[in-house]
């Protein structure tokens, strides 16, 4: 039970010039829909990978690079130029600093590198689950570099457990006993002789009913990409953001386009109530048919409310 709870916990918070190789040329072609370019963006310790696609409104994505792309539709990128930046902790970034120097303000002087090394005067910020947490603490320290924020799939606070008595209360029978078998078919031993890439990924299809709409889906493909430094996952996850909670902050006045499923049992709709009003201008949206990925499972009323949302902001 001890290393299922664990094992849980590292699933939900995975559930996120000279230094810049992009020339001239590249920036102007970036405004043509189908044009992608890669690049990195050096900062203190890390080397942090970016890809560009789309065409539009400029939007930096939080998260993995590889697996953020999977989430936002191509619809999308006739309306958004999609910057999917990975943060320190991703794999491809190489983190040399020790973890004890790493903090909050390390992660959102990251984020501020990266916008000025593309020359973007003002951004929209997206993020989901985790990250969201990231993306609202930069807004509080540089508001004056975001148009827009979008979070998704995400909760007000770190604490554990805390959608716990609404999964209890509020999921079927059904969906409890799927989730169940998914968990029976993963013995406790042949997880821990699984690499930390195998075990996420078979771990994250059993939570399925937690994650989900449908409770036998699977958005494995989401994250099969991911390959995360764990000590600084865990860093961020456990120490840096341990005991966040959203409503301690400065109120935020930047318009916010927040995004949750009702399905959502590791990210319940119930934990915005008292919550919510930290955000200004805050368009909040309650997808019907969808757990932790709206912009999945409801991809075309996602696209719709975000589109409309942004070109009325």
């Amino acid at each position: 039970m001890k290393n299922r709870l664990k094992i849980s916990i590292l699933l939900y918070f995975f559930l996120i010039t000279s230094c810049f190789s992009q020339t001239d040329s590249d920036r102007n072609n970036s405004n043509e829909q189908d044009t992608e370019i890669s690049g990195i963006v050096y900062v203190e310790g890390a080397e942090l990978h970016y890809i560009i696609e789309g065409k539009g409104i400029p939007c930096i994505v939080l998260g993995h690079s590889l697996s953020s792309r999977r989430i936002l539709s191509q619809a999308l990128k006739d309306h958004f130029m999609f910057i999917f930046t990975d943060l320190r902790h991703d794999a491809q970034s190489n983190c040399s600093l020790e973890i004890s120097e790493i903090t909050l303000n390390t992660y959102l002087d990251d984020i501020n590198t990266i916008i000025d090394a593309l020359d973007i005067e003002k951004t929209v910020i997206f993020a989901h689950s985790h990250h969201a947490f990231i993306a609202v603490e930069y807004a509080r320290k540089y508001p004056d570099k975001l148009s827009h924020i979008i979070i998704t799939g995400c909760k007000p606070s770190t604490a554990w457990g805390a959608g716990d008595e609404f999964w209890e209360s509020d999921a079927s029978d059904e969906r409890k006993m799927i989730f169940n078998q998914n968990w029976e078919r993963l013995p406790t031993d042949e997880l821990t002789q699984m690499s930390p890439k195998e075990r996420y990924i078979k771990t994250y299809i059993a939570m399925s009913p937690k994650l989900l709409y449908n409770p036998k889906g699977d958005l494995s493909y989401i994250v099969d990409v991911i390959d995360n430094d764990t000590d600084v996952f865990l860093h961020l996850q456990l120490t840096i953001l341990g005991d966040y909670d959203i409503i301690e902050g400065s109120e935020i006045s930047i318009p916010v386009f927040l995004a949750l499923g009702r399905y959502d049992y590791v990210c319940p709709y119930i934990l915005w109530e008292e919550r919510k009003s930290v955000f200004l201008n805050l368009s909040y949206n309650l997808f019907e048919k969808s757990g932790h990925f709206p912009m999945v499972e409801e991809q075309d009323l996602f696209d719709k409310k975000l589109i409309d949302w942004i070109g009325n902001h």
